[in-house]
Parts: structure tokens; C-alpha cells; sequence
């Protein structure tokens, strides 16, 4: 793993096999992968898999715990890392309607089973129509990982 630093963007480079972190390490940033395939492995199991344009560790972020996966880089990745005062400054730019609802949403996610949905996706575009576009990547990405749980893909 390499990482580079762009002004105030940090990047990292995987190669294939490399980890990025382990399921039970402390999350103090998430990421959006700009290019490449990451594999989610949750108890020794590979469940899923994330690929560019999609952004993941903010489960450890929104609710304070540990990594809940170990993100392996399937081929060459490139990622954009967002350490957790800034992904705070982008979390506290959505409406507090929203927010919260990001925030019910993660916590669903979390608990892996019994997950429960609380709103339906034409619902939910409507609340975030005037959101930061971020806010909207972010709570899409949740919604589409929760509305995946039912067979366990990240």
C-alpha cells in the first residue's frame, strides 16, 4: 500500500491482495474508491465486493466502532481517503432530517440481521433532492448495501 498526498486529498494505492484494514480495527476514515475492485471479507467470508464510485467506512465513523470487514483489493485500487473531521464538516452540511436518517440507516445496517427499512427509495429521493450531491452518493450507497442485506453483500 501507498499513499500520496494531493493538497488536502490523501490517496491510496492497493495492489492486488493487499488489506486496507481488518474487521475489528479501529475506523478512523472512510473512502471512495476512484479505480479498482475491493473484496469484503466479514468473519473469514468473503460476502461482496465494491468497485469505483463507491464509498464505504463510514459505519465506523457515523456510530464510533469497529471495522465491521476486511477490505481486500481484488486487482490494482486507487482510493480517496476522508479522515474523520472531514467527513464530520460533510455529514454536518445535510439537513438534520437527512442526517438522521443516515444515521437510523447505519445502525440498521450494523446490526446485521432483523434489518428493518425505514423508507422507501422513492421517499427517500425526495428528501434528498436538495442535498449536497456527496450526502446524496453516501446515503444511496447506505440504502443500496441495506436494501442488499438480506443475503449479506456490502
Amino acid at each position: 500500500m501507498t499513499t500520496s498526498r494531493y493538497g488536502q486529498t490523501q490517496k491510496i494505492r492497493l495492489l492486488p491482495e493487499q488489506v486496507l484494514f481488518e474487521q475489528g480495527d479501529d475506523g478512523d476514515k472512510a473512502y471512495l474508491i476512484n479505480s479498482g475492485i475491493l473484496d469484503v471479507i466479514v468473519d473469514a467470508k468473503k460476502v461482496g465486493y465494491m468497485t469505483e464510485g463507491e464509498f464505504f467506512g463510514e459505519l465506523a465513523l457515523l456510530l464510533n466502532q469497529k471495522r465491521s470487514a476486511t477490505i481486500v483489493a481484488r486487482e490494482a485500487s486507487e482510493l480517496i481517503e476522508i479522515d474523520k473531521k472531514k467527513f464530520s464538516e460533510l455529514m454536518s452540511s445535510a439537513s438534520p432530517e437527512v442526517e438522521k436518517i443516515i444515521i437510523i440507516m447505519s445502525e440498521q445496517l450494523s446490526k446485521r440481521s432483523n434489518y428493518e427499512m425505514i423508507i422507501s427509495k422513492p421517499d427517500l429521493e425526495k428528501k434528498i433532492i436538495n442535498e449536497n450531491p456527496t450526502i446524496c452518493a453516501i446515503i444511496r450507497q447506505i440504502f443500496f448495501r441495506l436494501e442488499k442485506s438480506t443475503s449479506h453483500i456490502e
